[in-house]
This record gives structure tokens, sequence and C-alpha cells, in this order.
């Protein structure tokens, strides 16, 4: 039997079908050579959080989520901790594509906030202490393997402590805190001390930070920065919050 020969519609169609079926092919070949890490141009956001996935997932032997890219930075979090807004920093260099992370912060938290506990209880007894990672890339040899001290003298964090004690000598304690950071090489960015009632601090929770610091819902603060060049607590500044705030329950 002799072969129909196909029309010029007929051809344009297959021509464009077969083109399609390439573009798509190639869209998921890069899709899964950036999730295994393969390192290829970026060219979509996608692109980016896939990798800082992979990358992640390598490091640090657990699963991660992407959230979304800001300027060159991803912004993901491990699946075991929804709430943990880590950043992965990205550059591009010959055709390759680096990623920087601060994940060793969040894993080293826990462990440095109840190190700093025990060390300003004397001055502010039961209070509440919470470390807040910066937003920086840290040291690319840095794993879940890091010391916590090594972090504590040299990672990018705040230190947030809450207590109950009378306002009375809030300078002098303020200034015994800045010293025992100091004594033990604990290079927080900011030393932020807040002063709330006995029943707030019972139930205070670190996701309420935001709202108190947004209503200043408290009796006062006092905050000092550390100076890396002089290796000293500066700057140290008082904040009285809301003239309701006791009366406020």
């Amino acid at each position: 039997m002799k072969k129909r020969r196909l029309s010029q519609n007929e051809e344009a169609i297959r021509g464009i079908l077969i083109i399609i079926a390439f573009i798509v092919g190639l869209v998921f070949l890069r899709d899964i050579l950036v999730k295994r890490g393969v390192s290829i141009t970026m060219l979509t956001e996608l692109d980016y959080i896939n990798a800082a996935e992979y990358y992640m997932q390598k490091k640090y032997g657990e699963k991660f989520e992407g959230e979304y890219v800001y300027e060159d930075s991803v912004y993901v979090h491990p699946k075991s901790k929804p709430e943990w807004h880590v950043v992965v920093d990205f550059e591009s260099e010959g055709g390759m594509t680096y990623f920087h992370d601060n994940y060793v912060g969040y894993l080293k938290k826990e462990e440095l906030e109840k190190y700093i506990y025990e060390l300003v209880k004397p001055i502010y007894g039961e209070c509440k202490v919470y470390i807040e990672p910066h937003g920086f890339a840290l040291d690319d040899s840095w794993s879940k393997d890091t010391d916590m001290r090594i972090y504590a003298s040299k990672g990018d964090y705040n230190v947030n402590i809450f207590t109950n004690n009378s306002i009375e000598y809030i300078d002098t304690e303020f200034k015994s805190i800045c010293q025992i950071f100091i004594d033990n090489k604990l290079e927080s960015n900011v030393i932020l001390a807040t002063y709330i009632t006995d029943s707030d601090l019972k139930k205070f929770q670190e996701k309420y930070i935001d709202m108190i610091n947004n209503k200043r819902s408290f009796f006062y603060r006092i905050v000092a920065v550390y100076d890396n060049v002089e290796k000293r607590f500066i700057d140290i500044d008082i904040l009285k919050g809301r003239e309701d705030y006791a009366n406020q329950e």
C-alpha cells in the first residue's frame, strides 16, 4: 500500500508537537537535575528553591520545604519545625551556584537558651530566655555537630530576656548581665531585658514577643548593643512601656 504523504499543515503540526515535547522534557529534566544538586544555570525561582532544599537536606540530613525567594536568599524551614524560617543565601559564579545558610543558629538555639538562663538566673530569677538567630549566613564549615560555645562566641543572634524583677535596680542588674556575657564570650549582637508582670511571665511564650513589642506591653525594656571592635556592650538604652500596662488585666 502506498503511504499517504503528509500535507504541509500536518507537517507543521507534527513539528510543533515535537518542539513542545522537547521543551516539556527539558523542563522536566532540569527539575530533576536541580533537585539532585546538579550545578546548572538557575532560571526560575523554583530552581533556587529546589536547589536550596537539596543543599540543606544533603548538609544536615533532614528534609526541608522551601517558602519563597527574596533578593539573594531562599527562605526554607525543616519539615519538623515549620515555625523556623531559615535563610539560605545564594551566589552565582562561573556558571555555578553556591549556597550558605544560618541553620546552625536554630540547631543550637535551645542549648544556648538553657546555658544563658543558668548564667542570668542569679540576677533575674525564674526568667525566660529566647535566642533569635539573625538572617545572615554563618561559617560554611559549621554543621549540626558544631559546638554550641563556638556559635555563641561567633554567631549572629539576639538575646531576649523576660523578668518579673523590680525595676529599682534595672540599670545595675543589666550592667552585671552584660559583664557575664563578656566573661563567657557570649557575643550576642543585642541583649534585651524586658520587665513584665508575674502573671505575664508565667504564661509567656516565645510567639508573644512580637505582640508585646508592637503593643509595648511591659514596664520597661533595657537594651545594649555589642561592639565587635571594642569587645563590649555599648549604647545602653531604657524604653518605657505603656502607661496602663499594669492595669491591662
